[in-house]
This record gives C-alpha cells, structure tokens and sequence, in this order.
C-alpha cells in the first residue's frame, strides 16, 4: 500500500483507512474493482487517493494530522498493517528493506490460505535496515561505508504500534522497536 505526503506531512493508509477513502472516492460498490489494476490501462487511483486526502488536508489541518497522520493500532489490526507499515517506512526514510525468511513449505501454505496479500513475506519477515557511520572521519579515513543490521519482525506477536510514519513505537511484550530517524530495539524483562 503506497505511502502519501501532503504538505511535508507523511500519511500511511492502514487497511481500514484505505477502504473507507475508496469508498468515498469510487462508491462503495467499486471498492474492491478499485484494488485491481488492468493491464495497458493507466493506473489514476493514485492521484485521485492523494487529491482526496489533500482536500481533507485544506478542509482542517489540525484534524487531518489527528485523523489521517496518526495511527493508534491494537492486535490484529496492528499485525494485519505491520509488513505495509514498515515497508513505507524503509521507503519513506530510504533506510533499509524486508526480506522474506520463510522456506518453501510455509511459503505455499500461507499462498493457498491467502496470506500472500497481507503478508507478501509471510508474517515472520526480516527488516535489513543499513547504518551509516557515526561521523564523517570514519566514513573517509577508516574507509567505513556503514553496516546493515538485521532483526526479525514478527507480526504475530506484536501488540500495539503507535504513532505516525516518521517516528512510530511497535509493542512486543518482550520488546519494543522505536522507528523513527533512529531505530532503537529495546529489551523488556
């Protein structure tokens, strides 16, 4: 699901959010017409989904940010988002990436029970998200290019994610991961 920034404002869509803003845009019996998108056809849902959300922005700033910008999510609403969410999140920041760490026999088992749309890397994922140097000697007189952390992202057991897509806060109830312009893993016991 693609990410929005309106007025220097990023905006991520949960499922719920998405769904209701097609509604409004293309009917309620369009919605899910509106998820498919047919070859040699150019795909417009883009445009008319950000001017939408830039006319709720011009409507009442205040209110859009609250509404539209921050998300509160709890349970299964929050795993259902969770792959979504941290991918815009490598995207928005240009910061890293997921991978899928499942082997064959999981991945068919979750493509025929129709995991594969909530979950394109299975609800156990690996976020590589890359580390630059701390300062600018390291990076030219140590020759240091930075490194990649890796850390596993389950949705499974995640509880609740709070916050916007710049900076938001995954709660585990062993862990909790701060993304934001520094990522921070930090360990419950």
């Amino acid at each position: 699901m693609p990410f929005f920034v309106i007025n220097k404002i990023p905006v991520f869509l949960t499922w719920d959010r998405d769904k209701e803003l097609r509604e409004e845009i293309f009917g309620i019996e369009n919605v899910f017409g509106s998820y498919i998108q047919r070859y040699g056809q150019k795909n417009n849902d883009y445009k008319k989904i950000k001017k939408a959300l830039y006319k709720k922005y011009l409507q009442n700033k205040m209110a859009f940010v609250k509404e539209w910008s921050e998300f509160d999510l709890y349970g299964e609403d929050a795993a259902s988002n969770m792959w979504d969410l941290i991918y815009d999140y490598c995207a928005y920041y240009g910061c890293g990436y997921t991978s899928d760490i499942r082997d064959e026999t999981s991945f068919f088992v979750d493509d025929s029970m129709g995991q594969s749309f909530l979950f394109p890397q299975g609800r156990t994922f690996m976020l590589n998200y890359y580390v630059a140097p701390y300062n600018w000697r390291w990076k030219y007189i140590r020759r240091k290019k930075g490194i990649t952390i890796t850390t596993v992202i389950d949705a499974t057991n995640v509880e609740r994610i709070v916050g916007t897509l710049a900076n938001f806060t995954i709660f585990y109830k062993d862990r909790i991961i701060k993304c934001g312009e520094v990522f921070d893993i930090t360990l419950i016991h």
